[in-house]
């Protein structure tokens, strides 16, 4: 299991602060991810509905123009060639263990 950590909120000593926007459908994934970092994620209280509301409409908006950007250079085509390579790298090294 993998939990990735958020970047650095601040630099060069300032305090900064990390803020995950979570749905109902996302709570047990939360909830696993407590489990796996071993803290307990805290509710920020300084962010309200409304303002989450308001920050989601540029966030898509940045998600849609990095969606159409990989497009644009083949990133998927890229993604299916790695993974059909893991794949067969995978059968390999079963076939080599059997031999073994």
């Amino acid at each position: 299991d993998y939990v990735h950590r958020v970047g650095r909120t601040a630099r060069a000593g300032r305090r900064g602060r990390a803020v995950s926007l979570v749905g109902e459908q996302d709570v047990d994934l939360v909830h696993e991810a407590e489990k796996i970092s071993g803290r307990k994620l805290l509710k920020c209280s300084e962010v309200t509905e409304d303002m989450a509301i308001k920050a989601l409409g540029p966030v898509a908006k940045a998600s849609r123009l990095t969606k159409m950007k990989l497009m644009d250079i083949g990133f998927d085509e890229l993604v299916k060639k790695h993974r059909e390579r893991k794949r067969r790298d995978r059968r390999l090294r079963m076939k080599a263990e059997k031999r073994a």
